[in-house]
């Protein structure tokens, strides 16, 4: 957010504060403030820890929200909670036809403010809005001047084309000759009704706002590309983290995401594009343990997803075991599983069976079944190879998508 809009906002909100003599605060809409009042009228503690800590409790946020506030079109007063330390106090909804910005709460301890001063809080919810309109506007004409750079360097493989887009978004103030860059690709669904472009901007503006330490840019498309780009490594094991968090926020899901990992020299981005593409694959078929898969992090997956790649999935179809296409057939997802389990295992039955929390005569039994299946020994070392080569290509070839609750 630019200085001018920020100053912008804050002088809306002291005035409003210094006309009622009551403390203001306006939160975005995952009630995460934005800005606040100086110390006006009595406090409570959700505005205290809200400032303080620059968040919303969850449990309070929870109790604001089925009150009403996501839906309300109008200021709505909100009573006093007294199990949260919270005094009765006036939220306007700050929103525009088609964005909902956020939420301008006026704290009243007395539960009792003026027809003129309800009025005048709607004004600056309204000027407020007005506001991040043109704030808004003024991104996405700034943004679709950068998208083409962003596109230029992600697909810049040689140096001196690298070197050239980097030079050019140094006039930009994009970018600084020694930064760094991680790179994360997610595919959003196409659930939301939201222009994909405005939802990848309020993405990057959310990422900017929570983590000040990088420079954040977003390309919109199926999949959405984030760049974090940062002036060192120092942090950047929780880019992550705040990556997952503000696609959550944003977008009301938890896909998959791929990243590059470690950060790379910002001439490098077309790698780092091309790892975050192949972590992506990989993740969206469930070979990583958590939400975002690190391409660095996922071993021989790397290499099959590149087979994969340069097979197509009809080609891998001709490289998996006749035996797991035939449980595969057969829908019997749970001998899947429990083999899938039992070779990451090392055969090792005791922890296949607390891991898929089977009794070991019921571990047995599966593995007699899983034995006639694909008819070979499942001690043999090379026959474990082949059936563990085979379910990760089934998975690759989209034939295959294992279910945690098929057990």
């Amino acid at each position: 957010m630019s200085a001018d809009f920020s100053v912008r906002m804050q002088l809306i909100v002291d005035v409003l504060a210094q006309t009622l003599d009551r403390a203001v605060l306006f939160d975005d809409e995952e009630l995460t403030p934005i800005t606040h009042s100086r110390q006006l009228g009595e406090l409570d503690d959700v505005r205290v820890h809200s400032v303080l800590q620059r968040e919303t409790r969850a449990e309070v946020k929870a109790a604001l929200f089925e009150f009403g506030i996501g839906s309300a079109d109008s200021a709505l007063w909100i009573p006093a909670f007294p199990q949260y330390n919270l005094m009765p106090r006036l939220c306007v909804p700050v929103r525009s036809a088609s964005e909902r910005f956020g939420y301008l709460w006026i704290i009243v301890p007395d539960g009792s403010l003026s027809e003129h001063g309800r009025q005048l809080a709607e004004r600056a919810g309204a000027d407020l809005r007005d506001v991040l309109d043109r704030r808004n506007a003024a991104l996405r004409a700034k943004e679709s001047a950068q998208q083409g750079l962003l596109m230029r360097l992600i697909a810049a493989d040689e140096p001196g084309q690298a070197a050239a887009v980097v030079a050019k978004l140094q006039t930009r103030a994009m970018d600084e000759p020694h930064d760094v860059v991680q790179v994360f690709r997610f595919r959003p669904g196409a659930a939301a009704k939201v222009d994909p472009v405005d939802r990848s901007l309020a993405l990057r503006l959310r990422l900017a706002a929570t983590d000040r330490t990088r420079r954040w840019y977003t390309l919109a498309g199926s999949p959405t590309t984030i760049l974090a780009v940062a002036g060192s490594s120092s942090g950047s094991a929780t880019t992550a983290e705040t990556v997952a968090q503000g696609v959550r926020a944003s977008y009301g899901a938890r896909p998959p995401i791929g990243t590059s990992g470690a950060p790379l020299p910002i001439t490098q981005a077309a790698l780092g594009f091309r790892q975050s593409s192949l972590a992506l694959t990989l993740a969206e078929i469930g070979a990583g343990s958590t939400q975002v898969a690190d391409r660095s992090a996922l071993g021989s997956w790397r290499t099959l997803a590149l087979l994969g790649k340069a097979y197509g999935p009809d080609r891998l179809h001709d490289l998996v075991h006749p035996g797991i296409v035939g449980l595969i057939e057969q829908r019997r997802d749970d001998l899947l599983r429990t083999l899938e389990t039992y070779l990451a295992n090392g055969g090792d039955v005791r922890r296949t069976s607390e891991e898929l929390f089977l009794h070991r005569s019921t571990l047995y039994y599966r593995l007699e079944k899983l034995t006639e299946a694909v008819g070979g020994d499942l001690s043999d070392g090379e026959t474990r190879f082949e059936l563990m080569l085979s379910l990760r290509l089934a998975r690759l070839a989209g034939l295959y998508h294992p279910d945690s609750t098929d057990v």
